[in-house]
C-alpha cells in the first residue's frame, strides 16, 4: 500500500488557458462516507480542454479559479471514513465515477443519476483529480477493478469507454442484421466506440469516417471496420452511400457533432435512421429541409457520459476482454507535463487517449 504522505502535489488551473500550476497541499482525512484514494492515472479529454480554455466560463464552468480538471480517475484506497462499510477495502483497486451527485431525486430513482439536478460530476461541477491523491465524496462512486492490470489505462473507461458504450446501447433497439453504421470521428473516442458496437452488434456493417489518415490508421489497427472514409479527400457523402448501396446508414453516430458534421452526415442517414450526437464539439447546427426529413421517419438523439450501472458494466466488460483499453492510450505523462497533453489535444494532434501517470 502506498505510504501516507502529510501532502501531496496538485495540478491547478489558476488562469484560462495558461500553463497548469502544480503545488503541494495537505493531505486531507477521510470522514463519514469519504474514500482516500492514491491516484495511478488520471485521463485527458476535451472537455479538460474547454475547462482549461474558459470556453464554457459564462456558463459557470468551472465554478471557480483556481480549478482541478480531469475526471477519468483510476487509484487505489488508502483510507476511508467511519460510514464506510468493511466490503471497501483499504488496499483495493478501484476507478471513480465521476458523474455522481449530491442528493438524490427523481433522476436517481429512474436510474439516471448522471442527470441529477445536484451534480457532482468531477473536474467540470466540482474539483478533479489531476492530483496525486483525491478523496472522494462516496463511496458508492467507486467501482472495484481488481484484476485489470495496467491501471493508468483504465483511467478513460470512466468517461471515452463509459460514453461510447451508453451511445452503442441507445442504438442497439434500432440496428438489425447487416444494417450500417456510420461513425464519424475515430481516434481515442472512435477506438472505443468501434469496439463496443463490434462486441454488442456483431451483425452490423461499421463504417469509420474521419479526416486524418493517422486516426483511420490507428482504429484499424486495433479494430476491423467494414469500411472506411476519409472525408477530407473523397466525397463523403456519395462515397458512404455507395458503400451502403444506395440505403444509407441506419445509425449514425456523431462523434463530433458541429454544424459541418451534422450537416453533411444527416443525408446518409436511412429512412427510419436514428442519427446520435455524442460530441460536444460544435454550438449550433441545422438539420436542413424539414419535409423529407419527418417524410423519411428520421431521428435525431443525444446521449452523455453514462450511468454508474453502465460504468459497472463496463469494466466487467473490461475484465471479459471485450474492449482493448490498453491499446488506446497513446501517451504517458507526469504530473509536470500535463499541460502539454492540454495543448496538443487543443491542436488535434492527439489520436488515441493520454494519460497522466501518478
Amino acid at each position: 500500500m502506498p505510504e501516507m504522505k502529510k501532502t501531496y502535489r496538485v495540478a491547478f488551473v489558476k488562469e484560462f488557458g495558461k500553463p497548469l500550476v502544480v503545488e503541494e497541499v495537505p493531505m486531507p482525512e477521510p470522514k463519514d462516507r469519504e474514500v482516500l484514494i492514491k491516484i495511478y492515472g488520471a485521463g485527458i479529454c476535451h472537455t479538460d480542454v474547454h475547462i482549461w480554455k474558459g470556453d464554457w466560463a459564462l456558463g459557470g464552468l468551472p465554478p471557480r479559479l483556481p480549478f482541478i480538471i480531469s475526471h477519468e480517475l483510476v487509484g487505489e484506497i488508502i483510507a476511508k471514513g467511519d460510514k464506510v462499510p468493511d466490503d471497501v477495502k483499504v488496499g483495493q483497486k478501484v476507478l471513480v465515477y465521476a458523474w455522481g451527485w449530491t442528493k438524490d431525486d427523481e433522476w436517481v430513482i429512474k436510474g439516471l443519476g448522471h442527470l441529477n439536478d445536484h451534480p457532482l460530476h468531477l473536474g467540470v461541477t466540482t474539483e478533479g483529480g489531476l492530483r496525486e491523491y483525491f478523496l472522494v465524496p462516496d463511496y458508492r462512486f467507486l467501482v472495484d477493478v481488481e484484476g485489470l492490470d495496467d491501471l493508468p489505462a483504465v483511467a478513460p473507461l470512466g468517461c471515452a469507454g463509459l460514453t461510447t458504450y451508453r451511445a452503442t446501447k441507445k442504438v442497439l433497439p434500432f440496428l438489425g442484421v447487416d444494417d450500417y453504421v456510420v461513425v464519424v470521428g475515430l481516434g481515442g473516442l472512435g477506438a472505443y466506440q468501434i469496439q463496443w458496437l463490434k462486441a454488442l452488434a456483431p451483425y452490423i456493417n461499421i463504417v469509420g469516417v474521419d479526416v486524418k489518415d493517422e486516426a483511420i490508421d490507428f482504429v484499424t489497427r486495433i479494430v476491423k471496420l467494414d469500411a472506411t472514409v476519409n472525408a477530407a479527400k473523397v466525397d463523403p457523402i456519395k462515397t458512404i452511400m455507395e458503400i451502403t448501396r444506395g440505403k444509407g446508414a441506419k445509425v449514425v453516430i456523431d462523434l463530433v457533432a458541429n454544424a459541418k458534421t451534422i450537416g453533411t452526415y444527416l443525408n446518409v442517414s436511412s429512412k427510419t435512421g436514428v442519427y446520435l450526437l455524442v460530441g460536444m464539439m460544435g454550438v449550433e447546427a441545422t438539420i436542413g429541409p424539414l419535409v423529407p426529413f419527418i417524410a423519411s421517419e428520421k431521428s435525431i438523439l443525444s446521449t452523455v457520459v453514462g450511468t454508474l450501472q453502465e460504468q459497472i458494466e463496463v469494466v466487467k466488460a473490461a475484465k471479459r476482454g471485450m474492449v482493448n483499453y490498453k491499446a488506446v492510450i497513446t501517451k504517458r505523462l507526469k504530473l509536470e507535463e500535463a499541460t502539454e497533453a492540454l495543448e496538443a489535444l487543443e491542436k488535434g494532434k492527439v489520436v488515441g487517449r493520454q494519460v497522466v501517470v501518478l
